[in-house]
């Protein structure tokens, strides 16, 4: 159309020059002017939808753990949505825990013990008492003056008995047989003297523990108190760096000789248990000789009666039992069992009656604020490992597992805002770019929805251009007017 009407205005106005050029006097006839044709300024992109607000490829920022989350795929995701560090998550667990801890350890300082507490110490102090009154008074020395002369009697008895026969060969086993017995005792005292001494030496060490111990709680208080407040613990003038560092080696001093105390009252338990059994094994080794010399006594005499010389000997071996019960070992050790638990008890019963002291005070508000820190800490690596969704969307892309270890940078959760979209172009070249701006109208059609077209405005051009294939493309952001539900992420516009 356009070449057409071109060359017929050319062809009339050749006509018209050669009639006046012939005529000389034909009237002049003005040419019909011919309006300006303009080139079509429509520009035609292919493009995608795409949600107006979005996040992807939220990533790990620091380091890698296994992920736990809490959408799926094409729920909904709020800001306290999260995809969180397991490891990390446990270790504030446990900090919490141990900040609860310090805190109950210093509100028990400071509140001190409960009036049923000092009742239930008190009552156990009255029962250990107790315990060691019973232990003492089941023997009386004249339940052991009875018991030895009831011994005396029957060995007088067996004695007299076992006169009877004055051969040669009777008194000969009857030789052996004391000597037997006799080596008995011998044994019997022998290693009952190097049992005491051993526990004698044992309580020893228990009691240059004890002192040991009360030292170094001294020392450890004064020390405290100087770190504390820098003053003298008893005089309260501060002190410089050399006194300060006397009360050190104060401390230092009473904690080496606790350990050195320790480690003599473990030697010293060593011992006693080595000297009781070595007792133990020596009496039996000497019952055993005196049992085969009774054994070849007995043979030996069997002319006198029997029966009288088997009583005599089994009421000797009574007494003798009963005797060596009333005032052995085995009571020794009832009692010192006894007396132990009643000092374990009083003890117990001065500890709740202190009152804490401003070093331990100290010392327990100091483990709270290190527990506190340490869960701020903790909270803080949790969060910094937390991916949060910046505003209320809809999961569109899951890239992890429950339970996959995570790397540092791998891509993690893509979401969106399906409540608004927009069309990005795709294709639009630098050619087409500058016939485009900002706020133009557009006409919007979807290779989805036949029919439908939708207007639109340009709302944002990138002013970065991308290489696409050798061609530099320019990406714009129409905003449409209406909201369509069938819409969906990516679809061809």
């Amino acid at each position: 159309m356009f070449r057409f009407s071109m060359k017929r205005t050319v062809m009339t106005a050749a006509a018209l020059l050669a009639l006046t050029a012939c005529g000389g006097q034909a009237t002049a006839i003005q040419p019909t002017p011919i309006p300006p044709v303009r080139a079509d300024e429509r520009v035609v992109a292919e493009a995608r939808v795409v949600l107006a607000r979005s996040a992807g490829d939220e990533q790990q920022r620091r380091s890698g753990g296994r992920a736990c989350i809490r959408r799926q795929h094409g729920s909904g995701a709020t800001g306290a949505d999260r995809a969180q560090h397991s490891t990390t998550g446990g270790n504030c667990c446990s900090a919490a825990a141990n900040k609860a801890r310090a805190e109950a350890t210093l509100a028990r300082l400071k509140v001190g013990p409960t009036e049923e507490e000092i009742i239930a110490a008190e009552a156990q102090v009255r029962r250990a008492e107790a315990q060691v009154q019973q232990v003492r008074g089941s023997v009386t020395d004249r339940d052991i003056l009875a018991t030895e002369a009831r011994l005396q009697q029957a060995r007088a008895r067996l004695a007299e008995l076992e006169r009877a026969s004055n051969r040669p060969e009777v008194i000969q086993a009857d030789a052996r047989l004391e000597e037997a017995r006799a080596t008995l005792e011998a044994e019997k005292a022998r290693l009952s003297t190097a049992k005491t001494d051993a526990r004698l030496r044992m309580e020893q060490a228990v009691e240059a523990l004890t002192r040991a111990q009360s030292a170094w709680a001294v020392a450890k208080n004064e020390w405290d108190s100087v770190q504390v407040d820098g003053q003298h613990p008893t005089l309260g003038y501060g002190l410089n760096e050399a006194e300060k560092r006397k009360f050190y080696n104060a401390f230092v001093q009473a904690e080496t000789a606790m350990r050195s105390a320790e480690s003599s009252l473990e030697q010293a338990r060593i011992a006693y248990d080595a000297a009781r059994q070595a007792e133990a094994a020596g009496i039996s080794a000497a019952e055993q000789r005196v049992i085969k010399a009774q054994a070849a006594y007995d043979r030996i005499v069997r002319s006198t009666n029997n029966d009288e010389l088997a009583a005599a000997r089994a009421e000797v071996a009574d007494a003798q039992a009963r005797l060596e019960r009333l005032r052995g070992e085995e009571r020794a050790d009832a009692v010192a069992v006894a007396e132990a638990t009643l000092a374990e008890a009083q003890a117990n019963l001065a500890r709740l009656k202190a009152s804490p002291s401003a070093a331990q005070i100290a010392e327990a508000e100091a483990n709270v604020r290190r527990a506190t820190a340490a869960l701020q800490v903790a909270q803080a690596q949790l969060d910094e490992l937390t991916l949060r969704a910046p505003f209320a969307s809809l999961v569109a892309a899951i890239n992890i597992k429950p339970g996959e270890y995570v790397t540092p940078g791998t891509p993690l959760i893509t979401i969106g805002d399906p409540g608004a979209w927009q069309i990005g172009t795709t294709d639009l070249t630098e050619l087409s770019i500058v016939k485009v701006q900002p706020d133009a109208p557009v006409t919007i059609t979807f290779d989805a929805l036949p029919g439908v077209e939708m207007q639109g405005r340009v709302t944002r051009i990138h002013e970065l251009g991308e290489n696409r294939q050798g061609d530099i493309t320019y990406r714009v952001i129409i905003t449409p007017a209406q909201h369509d539900t069938r819409l969906r992420w990516n679809m061809t516009a």
